[in-house]
C-alpha cells in the first residue's frame, strides 16, 4: 500500500471515529442530563459509557505507538511513540480502575472515596503528565525556555487560583456540611492538581510548537481539561457527599477519552509548516498562557464583588501570579531586545551582501563591457588586417605576375618602377608585422626597453626623410640638440607612428610640424598638424588598440592602417616610464605629445659642439 493510499485510510478511520464518538457523547450527555431510566440503569450505562472510553482511548493511543509517519527523523518519531504508549498506559490505567468502580457498584456495594478504584485513577495521574510531556516540540534558545517555564508556572498558578476560588475552597475548607477524611481530601485533592499539572504542560508545549504540526496538541488540551473539569466536579461533591454516579460530571470524563481515542487515530501529518508559519506565531498561541490569568482575574473581581475579600490562599497565589507576570514581561523585553539585536545583525549582513552583490554586478557589467569592447575590437582588426594585409599583397602579386608573365622583358624605367613599388609594399608588410608583434609582445610584458644614449635631434630628421609615405606634407622640424638615453629604434617608431597617423587623417598639402624639445630632464615630442583635429569623442580613447578616427577624405580610405599605430605610441612612452596625450593645436589642428622623463643628458657643451659640427 502507497503512503497516499495509507493516509486516506487512515483519513477515513478517523472520520468515522470522529462522528461515532461525537454521537456517543452527545448521546451520553442527553441520557445523563434528561435522566432516562431508573437509578441503577443511569448508574450502569455512566460506567460503562466512562469504562469504554477510557479502554478504547488506550487502545488508539496504542495503535497511534506502532504506527511510523513518513517524513520525520528516527529520533522524533521515537519521542512521538512514547508519548503514545504512555498517554494509552494513562487510559488503560484509568479504565481499569473504572471498571473496578463499575464492579463494586454492581455488587450493591457503595463506591467511594479512598477505594481499589484509586490506584487506578491515581496512576494514571503521573501517566498522563509523562506523556504530554514526552511529545516533540521545536528547539528553543534559553530565554526562549526561561519564557516558556514561567509561562508554565502563570498557567498552572492561574489554573490553581481559579480552582480554589469555584471549588477546591469550599471543598476543603473545613465546614459543618464536609464530612472527608483527610486521606480522602488528599486523594480528592489529588486528581484535580494532576490534571491543572497536565493542563499547563499542554498548553505550555503549544506555545512551544513553533509551527511543528506533527502533535495534535490542542486536542490533547481539550481532552485534559474535559478531565480537569470533571475532576473538580468529582471532588467538589464528593467532599460535601452529593456525588452519585451518573451526574453530569461524568461526562467531562467521557468526552475526555473520547477526544483522546479521535486524537490518536487522527493522521499524523507528513511534513512541517513552511517556515513563515513558524516565525508569525497566531495570536491564538500568543495568548495560550494569559488566558488562564484572564479567567482568574475576572474570577477574582467576582469574588471580590460578592464576598467582599479573599481567602489568604488566594490572596497568596493571586501575589504569586503577579510576580510571574512581572518576570514573564522582563524575560520578553530581554528576548525582545535579543531578537533586535539579531535582526539589526542580520540587516547589516544582508546590507553588507547586497553591497557585496552589487559590487559583483558592476564587476560583471565592467567585464561584460570589456568583452563587447574585446568582441568589437576583434571584428575592427580583422577587418583592418585583412584590408592592410591584402593591399600590400594584392600589389606585390599583381607586380610578380607582371614580371612572370613579360619573363622580365620590360624596359628598365618600367621594371625598376615595378621593383620598386615591390620593395615599398613589402616594407609596408613588414612594418605591419613588426606593429602587430611588437604590440603583443607588450601586452605579454616580455618586451623591455634598450636604452643608450642618443641624438634626439638626428634621430627625428632620420624619421622625417626615411619614411617615403610622408611625400606630399610639407613638414617643418624643430629639434633642439638633445643627448637622452631612450630606446633609439622605439622612439623612432614613436615619431614614425605619429607622422603615418598625421598621413591618414589630413589631406595632402597640410602643413606639418614635429617638435624635439627638452623639459628639463623630461623629452617632449611633439607632432602637429593643421588638419581637421580630433574629434572630441575620440581624445580619451584614440591610444587604445584597433580605434581609429574617420580620414580626411574618402578618397583616403585605403590609407586606414589597422588602428594600432597610435597604441605602439603609447605603449612605448609608458615602456620608457611617460605617457602621451592629443590636444587641439593653436590655429586649429591636432598636437600629439609624448613625453619620456628623467632621459636628457645635460651634458649642454657635448651638445652646443654637436650643434656646430
Amino acid at each position: 500500500m502507497t503512503v497516499k493510499a495509507k493516509k486516506r485510510k487512515e483519513l477515513r478511520s478517523f472520520r468515522l471515529v470522529a462522528i461515532a464518538a461525537a454521537a456517543l457523547g452527545a448521546g451520553f450527555l442527553v441520557w445523563v442530563g434528561l435522566g432516562l431510566g431508573a437509578g441503577e440503569t443511569t448508574t450502569l450505562v455512566s460506567n460503562l459509557f466512562q469504562a469504554v472510553a477510557a479502554l478504547a482511548a488506550a487502545g488508539a493511543c496504542y495503535n497511534a505507538a506502532r504506527r511510523n509517519p513518513y517524513g520525520f527523523g528516527r529520533a522524533w518519531t521515537a519521542s512521538l511513540h512514547r508519548a503514545w504508549r504512555l498517554l494509552g498506559s494513562a487510559a488503560l490505567a484509568w479504565g481499569l480502575g473504572q471498571v473496578v468502580w463499575t464492579f463494586i457498584e454492581l455488587r450493591g456495594g457503595e463506591a467511594s472515596v479512598p477505594s481499589l478504584a484509586d490506584a487506578g485513577y491515581l496512576t494514571a495521574l503521573p501517566l498522563l503528565v509523562a506523556g504530554v510531556l514526552a511529545f516533540p516540540t521545536a528547539p528553543m534558545r534559553a530565554t526562549a525556555r526561561l519564557r516558556t517555564l514561567l509561562d508554565g508556572l502563570l498557567i498552572a498558578a492561574s489554573l490553581l487560583f481559579l480552582g480554589w476560588a469555584t471549588v477546591l475552597g469550599d471543598a476543603f475548607t473545613p465546614n459543618e456540611t464536609a464530612s472527608a477524611s483527610t486521606l480522602e481530601q488528599a486523594i480528592l485533592l489529588a486528581y484535580p492538581l494532576g490534571d491543572i499539572v497536565a493542563g499547563t504542560i499542554v498548553l505550555v508545549l503549544l506555545t512551544r510548537s513553533r509551527g511543528r504540526g506533527v502533535v495534535h496538541l490542542s486536542m490533547i488540551a481539550a481532552a485534559v481539561f474535559s478531565l480537569l473539569i470533571a475532576d473538580l466536579g468529582f471532588a467538589y461533591k464528593n467532599s460535601i457527599d452529593s456525588y452519585a454516579t451518573g451526574a453530569m460530571v461524568d461526562a467531562g470524563w467521557v468526552v475526555g477519552w473520547l477526544l483522546l481515542l479521535a486524537t490518536a487515530l487522527k493522521p499524523t501529518v507528513a511534513e512541517l509548516r513552511r517556515s513563515d508559519d513558524e516565525d508569525e506565531p497566531s495570536i491564538i498561541r500568543l495568548a495560550l498562557p494569559y488566558a488562564p490569568l484572564i479567567v482568574a482575574a475576572v474570577t477574582g473581581l467576582i469574588i471580590q464583588i460578592t464576598t467582599g475579600k479573599f481567602e489568604p490562599f488566594l490572596v497568596y497565589t493571586g501575589t504569586i501570579i503577579g510576580l510571574l507576570v512581572i518576570s514573564r514581561q522582563i524575560v520578553a523585553l530581554i528576548e525582545n531586545r535579543q531578537l533586535n539585536a539579531r535582526l539589526r545583525a542580520t540587516v547589516a549582513q544582508l546590507s553588507e551582501r547586497e553591497q557585496e552583490l552589487k559590487d559583483g554586478l558592476r564587476r560583471e557589467l565592467a567585464a561584460a563591457d570589456r568583452l563587447r569592447a574585446a568582441d568589437d575590437m576583434k571584428d575592427t582588426f580583422l577587418r583592418a588586417v585583412s584590408h592592410d594585409l591584402r593591399t600590400p599583397l594584392t600589389a606585390m602579386l599583381g607586380v610578380a605576375v607582371t614580371l612572370e608573365r613579360t619573363r622580365l622583358n620590360l624596359p628598365r624605367e618600367q621594371a625598376l618602377d615595378l621593383i620598386g613599388m615591390l620593395v615599398e609594399k613589402t616594407r609596408k608588410l613588414e612594418r605591419l608585422l613588426k606593429d602587430l608583434l611588437d604590440l603583443n609582445r607588450l601586452e605579454e610584458g616580455v618586451l623591455e626597453p634598450n636604452r643608450s644614449l642618443t641624438d634626439v635631434r638626428e634621430l627625428v630628421h632620420r624619421v622625417v626623410t626615411e619614411v617615403d609615405q610622408l611625400a606630399g606634407w610639407p613638414i617643418d622640424i624643430e629639434a633642439e640638440p638633445i643627448q637622452a638615453f631612450i630606446d633609439g629604434p622605439k622612439v623612432e617608431r614613436i615619431v614614425e607612428n605619429l607622422l603615418l597617423n598625421t598621413t591618414r587623417h589630413t589631406p595632402p598639402g597640410t602643413r606639418v610640424w614635429v617638435k624635439a624639445l627638452a623639459r628639463g630632464s623630461d623629452l617632449e615630442l611633439i607632432v602637429e598638424d593643421a588638419g581637421p583635429g580630433v574629434p572630441a569623442e575620440l581624445a580619451g580613447t584614440i591610444f587604445e588598440a584597433f580605434r581609429r578616427g574617420a580620414t580626411a577624405a574618402p578618397t583616403m580610405a585605403h590609407a586606414r592602417g589597422v588602428g594600432i599605430g597610435l597604441s605602439l605610441v603609447a605603449r612605448f612612452a609608458h615602456l620608457h616610464g611617460g605617457h602621451a596625450w592629443v590636444d587641439e593645436r593653436w590655429g586649429g589642428g591636432a598636437a600629439f605629445h609624448v613625453l619620456l622623463p628623467d632621459v636628457v643628458s645635460y651634458d649642454r657643451g657635448y651638445a652646443q659642439v654637436l650643434d656646430r659640427l
